[in-house]
């Protein structure tokens, strides 16, 4: 009966993914990229929780890398992270959408190259984890001749670095080279950073009023705390919106009894980064690990979610994303 109770969510995390092996088996790591054709792109990472990167090993991940039917002397490019669940297959849509709208798209897998399927405790990497690996390929797709400015998009727990990469406090620990905007869907927002720390990234965060697994206050905090007439930061709330609301397999909803609603903020749960690139609560509470991040996530939120697909929400969202990039190029 265990491995029936667990089932729905192992649907909901793997959404419904295809098994896969690791290319990168059978690749070798590149530092460059040319041509115009499609290719899996293996390259190394830090694989680190945090921006303090002292004996972090490096590791081996892959991104599948897509361009445009129509050829052109110079493309924009848009890098994918993909949340706690992995690499599913509705994130192939958003591929095909960009692709349509004539940018090069970088979907990474963070998951494959460390091992793991899908992370129902939400701690066994962090968001600046999936943030680190964006970095690595960014410098990568940095390098093709025919790649102008770069993009990031990120969803859950993989919209942590598109907004942490609004700063510029936060860019300089991790990278010489910055992104030319970012987007975050239904993000975990439960960090913040001093109110004068400077920005030059332009972001958008798109968030559910209904999500109760990352709920949007925490990013109404983030947009009222830094949102003024030189920073441009920008939050669309959709109406209804749950998390997922992009994800067809969620058609009908499923709630889930256990599930972390990260609807608990204050001191004690809001975190920072520390000059020294570790993740810290603003009370000083280090996290420094899958170990520390569970039991401060346990803290922090109260069990229930439920998840569920909206038309409307992924609709408003596709259009939201192409015209923030097209805006912001």
């Amino acid at each position: 009966m265990k491995s029936i109770k667990y089932l729905p969510l192992a649907l909901f995390l793997s959404g419904c993914a295809m098994f896969r092996v690791d290319p990168c088996n059978t690749s070798e790591s590149i530092s460059y990229i040319t041509g115009v054709e499609d290719k899996i792109v293996c390259f190394l990472t830090v694989d680190s929780y945090d921006l303090n990167y002292k004996d972090k090993p490096l590791i081996e991940i892959y991104g599948k890398l897509s361009f445009p039917d129509e050829e052109k002397n110079l493309y924009n490019a848009i890098i994918l992270s993909h949340g706690s669940g992995g690499l599913r297959r509705y994130h192939k849509k958003y591929v095909d959408l960009l692709n349509e709208a004539g940018y090069v798209v970088f979907q990474l897998d963070h998951y494959m190259g460390r091992g793991i399927k899908y992370d129902k405790t939400f701690s066994k990497v962090s968001g600046i984890t999936f943030m680190n690996d964006a970095y690595k390929a960014l410098k990568i797709i940095k390098t093709h001749p025919k790649i102008n400015k770069i993009g990031y998009i990120g969803w859950s727990q993989g919209g942590v670095g598109p907004i942490l990469s609004h700063f510029d406090e936060i860019v300089n620990k991790v990278s010489k080279v910055k992104f030319d905007a970012t987007i975050a869907i239904y993000p975990y927002c439960g960090f913040t950073l001093n109110k004068d720390s400077a920005t030059s990234t332009p972001l958008l965060m798109i968030t559910g009023g209904s999500d109760d697994l990352t709920p949007e206050q925490a990013c109404k905090n983030i947009y009222d705390k830094f949102s003024d007439e030189k920073n441009i930061i920008e939050h669309i709330s959709i109406a209804g919106a749950r998390h997922g609301f992009d994800n067809p397999f969620l058609y009908f909803g499923i709630t889930f009894d256990n599930l972390p609603s990260l609807n608990i903020i204050n001191d004690e749960c809001t975190l920072t980064i520390n000059d020294d690139g570790s993740i810290a609560t603003i009370t000083g509470r280090i996290v420094n690990g899958p170990s520390e991040s569970e039991r401060l996530l346990k803290e922090c939120s109260t069990p229930g979610v439920h998840v569920k697909y909206s038309r409307h929400a992924t609709e408003t969202t596709n259009t939201a994303i192409i015209n923030f990039l097209e805006k912001s190029f």
